[in-house]
């Protein structure tokens, strides 16, 4: 669903991450979950990279700090140069959580 032409699916995948990290252990989200979120990051789409943000936000205490360090603060400074300006604001927040 992550590459599904749809948008709409493309954001339900977020939004399915967003609960099942509730209950996952750090690894399965690590391995499995934050390559999906990274992939959508580059999104045609503004609400879907701004989602990408809100559910880095949301996983970030998931994630040890070496994940974030590595793969989520990379992803989520490009977000915040982004065009979009909900994008930029939802990526900074996201960056602030980082610290």
């Amino acid at each position: 669903m992550a590459r599904d032409p749809n948008y709409l699916h493309r954001m339900t995948t977020l939004f399915a991450i967003n609960v099942l990290a509730e209950v996952c252990p750090p690894d399965v989200i690590s391995k499995f979950m934050v390559p999906v979120i990274s992939n959508l990051a580059a999104d045609a789409v503004p609400n879907v990279r701004f989602n990408v943000a809100k559910t880095m936000a949301l996983i970030l205490p998931c994630l040890d700090v070496a994940t974030v360090d590595a793969q989520i603060k990379p992803c989520l400074t490009k977000l915040h140069d982004d065009e979009d300006t909900d994008v930029k604001y939802f990526a900074g927040e996201a960056l602030v959580l980082c610290h």
